[in-house]
């Protein structure tokens, strides 16, 4: 309601300053009586200055309102991919590799990390800056998140192809056993806490 209110005055203050630029022309066209220019001048000057700074107020009030938006729509975004990530911990510890790489490719947990998607956390961490959060945070959670999701995934993708499943652990180090066990649990519990964290920054914008 606001917002149309605010449309409405500036369509009125638009209206007013044409009617009053038409209604000088038409005197000058029609009076044959010389008048005042200096003071039509400053007349005409007030009324666009004050037509100017209430256009100014109104057009001030609309992006506000857009990245609020915006913002809104993002953060839905990121705690459906959040929650996408639930089941994980159960298909990590009944190894089914490939539905845990599904989930990973779906949207829109898929675009908080993969090349080929829209940039979900980069426009998330402008909207919190512009609505005065901390956006340097974050960036820098965004990159964390990237980061461990791509580790997730490539963890994922490596115990599809684990030898130790068929060749057992004789031979193998403990780095690898550690690798291809451990590195998935690992990247997913990181790349909650940084979804958690990235979420709980809306809350302070």
């Amino acid at each position: 309601m606001l917002l149309l209110r605010n449309l409405c005055i500036a369509t009125y203050l638009c209206g007013l300053v044409n009617a009053f630029v038409t209604s000088n022309t038409a005197r000058r066209c029609t009076c044959t009586q010389p008048f005042d220019t200096t003071l039509n001048a400053a007349s005409r000057r007030h009324v666009l200055e004050q037509s100017s700074a209430c256009l100014l107020g109104v057009t001030g009030l609309l992006p506000q309102a857009s990245w609020a938006s915006s913002l809104s729509e993002s953060l839905q975004a990121i705690q459906q991919a959040r929650k996408q990530m639930e089941n994980v911990p159960n298909l990590i510890q009944e190894e089914k590799w490939d539905s845990v790489r599904a989930i990973l490719i779906t949207p829109p947990l898929a675009d908080c990390w993969a090349k080929t998607s829209r940039p979900l956390l980069k426009n998330y961490a402008d909207q919190v800056g512009d609505n005065g959060g901390d956006e340097l945070a974050a960036i820098e959670l965004r990159e964390d998140l990237i980061s461990h999701l791509r580790y997730l995934d490539m963890a994922v993708y490596n115990n599809v192809f684990n030898p130790i499943n068929t060749m057992g652990e004789n031979g193998a180090t403990k780095a690898l056993i550690k690798s291809y066990y451990e590195d998935p649990i690992n990247e997913y519990k990181a790349s909650i806490e940084a979804l958690d964290s990235l979420i709980t920054l809306a809350d302070q914008s």
